[in-house]
């Protein structure tokens, strides 16, 4: 009765071995998993074209700039933000230079987003929706509100 006792107990359980190699097989399967989400991990984004990273970077920069606006107007092509502190800030674009840019007071030339064609700005009560053409044709809209 003692040795079908001993030979039961090792038909029961795993082996240290053998519950090492199905925690290796799950991390392996958990560390492919994003990469096979990933729709872009062969295809990245050329450096020198419009990227939709900088897009989003400049939507929520342009959220922060309306935070510390009093008032903003358009001129269609061209967005002006009334700072608190009496500043002018304006966003227009540099077409030789197929760029968006940001000058306070009408001086400076900050690089807001490259490679971009055409913008439009429409001024709303609570915001401003803008149209972004690249020059690859891309067309990217965006709503940005005031959070007060």
């Amino acid at each position: 009765m003692r040795v079908w006792q001993a030979v039961a107990a090792k038909e029961n359980g795993f082996t240290m071995i053998e519950a090492l190699l199905a925690l290796a097989a799950a991390m392996a399967v958990a560390a492919a998993v994003p990469a096979l989400l990933s729709v872009r991990l062969l295809a990245p984004e050329p450096t020198d074209a419009f990227s939709r990273l900088e897009w989003r970077l400049f939507v929520q920069q342009l959220q922060i700039e309306l935070n510390e606006t009093k008032q903003w107007s358009t001129g269609g092509r061209v967005l002006y933000l009334q700072k608190w502190s009496g500043e002018t800030v304006s966003f227009s674009v540099v077409a030789s230079r197929a760029e968006l840019i940001r000058q306070v007071d009408g001086a400076g030339n900050e690089t807001a987003l490259r490679h971009v064609r055409a913008v439009s700005y429409r001024a709303g009560t609570r915001g401003i929706f803008l149209q972004v053409t690249a020059d690859d044709g891309t067309v990217c809209e965006a709503f940005v509100a005031r959070a007060f």
